[in-house]
């Protein structure tokens, strides 16, 4: 089913790290947006032939205004590098959407991981599981410190928050998150490919839920990673959301009960 299309209007934008500028988005007649909850994404139509899949980061009670963040990609095919060096404030651009494939589903305790703009559809699940009163830590990871988006953000949550810049601390530990996950505990994980088969193969099963990053096979259909696309990603290799299996079965990448 084909998700209703609108017009909406850039209001700001602003480098959320090195490499990531976040867009905010408005109705040009100041119009409410529809609803959307977290782990959503929208279709954006940067173009003729270029359309490119982007989490909603904001905040879901805001009907005013969505917010989306762009990784500046040096192999992109033209996505990432037109929203940071063409789209100006007051330009306007074609999203469709929203649509949800990554739900946060009711929890006592979660264990978020995220991996570079990987971050952008876990943002909100923090803010909603705190709100929910459950229990939740977030691992985060990236390249560099100065390249991880959102972590003044993330200040607020204390000692919750665990970022691990790789330049400074090596790679994530993922072994605290993913070994021995209570019954009454989901794993959510976002990033790129390596990070979630090494996540797939540890947590328990039935415990873990991710969406995936991967970089497209064709182009102006789907970007590299920031990116969610179900619909076309047996076609195209797009971000994914899975309930990843605990044996991988060598398919098309789609969403499995794991």
């Amino acid at each position: 089913m084909t998700s209703p299309e609108t017009e909406l209007v850039v209001e700001r934008r602003q480098m959320a790290a090195e490499g990531v500028l976040a867009l905010t988005l408005r109705h040009p007649r100041d119009e409410d947006l529809p609803r959307w909850q977290p782990g959503a994404h929208v279709d954006v139509v940067l173009g003729p032939g270029l359309e490119r899949q982007y989490s909603l980061c904001g905040d879901p009670a805001d009907r005013a205004a969505w917010r989306i963040a762009v990784l500046r990609e040096r192999d992109g095919r033209g996505g990432s590098a037109h929203v940071h060096e063409e789209l100006k404030v007051g330009d306007r651009v074609r999203v469709r959407g929203p649509r949800n494939h990554f739900r946060l589903e009711a929890a006592r305790r979660y264990r978020f991981v995220a991996g570079g703009i990987g971050i952008t559809p876990i943002l909100p699940m923090l803010a909603a599981a705190e709100e929910a009163g459950a229990e939740w830590s977030l691992l985060y990871g990236g390249r560099t410190r100065a390249g991880m988006a959102f972590t003044g953000e993330l200040e607020r949550y204390g000692e919750r928050v665990t970022l691990v810049p790789e330049e400074e601390l090596g790679r994530l530990d993922l072994g605290p998150v993913v070994d021995d996950v209570p019954g009454d505990t989901l794993v959510y994980c976002c990033g790129p490919g390596p990070l979630l088969d090494a996540a797939g193969e540890r947590c328990p099963a039935g415990r873990l839920r991710v969406e995936r990053f991967a970089p497209a096979l064709g182009p102006g259909v789907q970007g590299p990673p920031g990116r969610p696309d179900v619909e076309r990603r047996q076609r195209v290799g797009a971000r994914t959301p899975e309930l990843l299996q605990r044996r991988r079965t060598g398919a098309p990448a789609r969403r499995l009960h794991h």
